[in-house]
């Protein structure tokens, strides 16, 4: 199932207002989680931002966690509902004859390595706006500045419960002369294309919900035929 709260301007939040209690299987879990990610060299187990909902209005409640707790929900998706889903961003950059840029992400990718997602994405952290985090990831995944960027905006937030994410979802066009460019360590491939469908290939689960997303604030923005 995935829950759309289509956006007019920036998500706003406030905190989420219990203590998470982490008791029997699910401390274990995420006890477990937090001993892989120690004995791995290099592996983040920093702060990330969970999601406990979003208002009608675009109010997001939000939890500082950690990400071993993230892990615990990747793995068992219907855990979001006690942990709290992730959050993140998507961005679709758009050129003007319709072809959407993707990606397909890099096999040293903790989240979705190997597979092709939009065309900018990622987590997070507490206390950091959406729109930071998407504008990082597009400079440091294909070298786009907000410059480059017309008509950025975000347009909804989804809820996917088939990931554990809650994911802010933006659009833009690209600027006319503007060309993306991969960071390799990041990046294994670009591809433009009208839809997911188009690339031929496995696309994130999280790209897919956040399309549906895009295509439903496109119809509720569509000109009315008179």
């Amino acid at each position: 199932m995935r829950a759309v709260v289509l956006l007019e301007e920036e998500p706003r939040f406030r905190p989420y207002p219990f203590a998470l209690t982490l008791t029997g299987a699910l401390e274990r879990a995420v006890g477990d989680a937090r001993d892989t990610l120690a004995r791995t060299p290099g592996r983040f187990d920093g702060p990330i931002a969970f999601c406990h909902g979003v208002t009608p209005e675009g109010v997001i409640v939000r939890r500082a966690g950690r990400y071993a707790e993230a892990m615990v929900v990747f793995q068992e998706p219907s855990l979001a509902y006690k942990l709290g889903f992730t959050l993140g961003v998507q961005l679709f950059v758009e050129r003007p004859e319709g072809a959407v840029l993707f990606q397909l992400r890099g096999p040293s990718i903790g989240r979705d390595p190997l597979l092709w997602t939009a065309s900018a994405s990622g987590g997070v952290m507490p206390g950091e706006e959406p729109r930071a985090a998407v504008l990082a990831d597009a400079a440091g995944e294909i070298a786009l500045g907000p410059d480059d960027l017309p008509g950025f905006r975000p347009v909804a937030v989804c809820v996917n419960d088939d990931s554990g994410s809650a994911l802010v979802v933006y659009h833009a066009m690209l600027r006319e002369g503007a060309e993306p460019l991969p960071n390799e360590a990041k990046v294994a491939e670009l591809h433009w294309a009208a839809e997911p469908g188009a690339i031929g290939a496995q696309v994130s689960g999280d790209t897919l919900a956040s399309w549906q997303a895009l295509d439903a604030w496109r119809a509720a923005h569509a000109p009315r035929e008179a």
